[in-house]
């Protein structure tokens, strides 16, 4: 499993594999309620599952599986995760 290397940046930069921590949601009420309600909340561990260079991405936050745009993805501010996490199914 891939750890982002930058100390704070967006949940849209993170490519495939890599996981952050969410650190705020810089949006206007009504979008931050809507990303709040999906999950996506300050101190919860986010992974992006599957992306693309320019269409939406897979969010992993918990056991839920989002699909977000990346203007809404862009929203989400980050951290990089401190601990490392060995992924069972792979062993690596």
């Amino acid at each position: 499993m891939k750890r982002v290397q930058k100390s704070m940046t967006n949940l849209s930069r993170l490519g495939t594999g890599e996981t952050a921590h969410i650190t705020g949601i810089h949006a206007p009420d009504d979008v931050r309620q809507r990303l709040q309600a999906m999950g996506l909340r300050t101190g919860r561990e986010a992974r992006v599952i599957r992306c693309t260079r320019l269409g939406p991405m897979q969010i992993r936050v918990g056991s839920v599986d989002l699909i977000m745009r990346r203007c809404d993805a862009a929203r989400v501010e980050i951290a990089a995760c401190d601990t490392v996490r060995i992924d069972i199914a792979t062993k690596k």
